[in-house]
């Protein structure tokens, strides 16, 4: 559930829901949810009642699509308050630093990512495993997908899985490299070509004493590669089965 603050919340994590210092607002409507996920999603900029349009209807629109969509404006204003403006010839959703869930889902990545960066993995941890726990399902789960709703839910699915993978790196760095192996393994085989998976499970199967299933990870991620893509792993990766081949004693470093 989102912090309590000033006007309606609205989350996108999931089913898209708004939530009031009372509770969640139910948005049954197909229609009214895709007005307000544009909204949300554009949060702080007026979206043109054309744009609305064209996201709802894709080029379908109904004769009177100006005059239904003023209708779910209307009955979504009765949820959003005045919160939701109108701005020339459209509207906007009134923005705030927390106004979604998925703005504070992408702080909490930013400073978890940044905390990496300056090796410090329990700051890391903690932001991480906030920002993961905002999330109730798919991205805009129950929204019917046009074009920028498809995109944005895209654009968060792949957000998602970074903040996973900067998770289980900070938890290799904090030693509980046992533990991650196996989420590794499940996240390889869904994402066979992302290079940055296989090279944290090779390190975490490194430095748990396997060295020949780690160097096993390079095999098949590179005969994924070359069959796939026609491509040799990069840089990063062979960098590292290099230093594994060598046994080289940096790797075993863990803060």
């Amino acid at each position: 559930m989102l912090p309590t603050s000033r006007g309606p919340q609205v989350g996108l994590l999931g089913p898209v829901q708004v939530v009031r210092g009372d509770g969640v607002v139910p948005v049954p409507a197909p229609k009214h949810r895709v007005v307000l996920a544009i909204l949300a999603i554009n949060s702080g900029r007026p979206v043109s009642a054309d744009r609305i349009i064209e996201e709802l209807w894709q080029g379908s629109e109904p004769k009177f699509a100006r005059k239904t969509l003023q209708g779910y404006i209307w009955r979504l204003r009765r949820v959003l308050g005045e919160d939701l403006l109108t701005r020339g010839g459209g509207y906007e959703l009134r923005g705030t630093p927390q106004g979604t869930d998925a703005a504070r889902f992408e702080r909490l990545l930013a400073e978890g990512q940044r905390a990496l960066r300056t090796r410090a993995p329990s700051l890391a941890r903690e932001r991480l495993d906030a920002a993961l726990a905002l999330w109730r399902g798919p991205a805009l789960a129950d929204v019917p997908a046009g074009p920028m709703i498809r995109a944005h839910a895209d654009r968060l699915e792949e957000a998602r899985l970074l903040a996973v993978e900067a998770m289980l790196e900070a938890d290799v760095e904090l030693g509980r490299q046992a533990a991650t192996i196996p989420v590794l393994r499940e996240l390889t085989a869904a994402h066979p070509l992302r290079e940055s998976l296989h090279a944290l499970l090779m390190l975490a199967l490194y430095r748990s004493g396997r060295q020949v299933e780690a160097l096993s990870v390079y095999a098949g991620l590179r005969a994924t590669l070359i069959s796939e893509q026609g491509l040799e792993p990069g840089r990063a990766v062979r960098e590292l089965h290099r230093r594994i081949l060598a046994a080289d004693p940096a790797l075993d470093c863990a803060l």
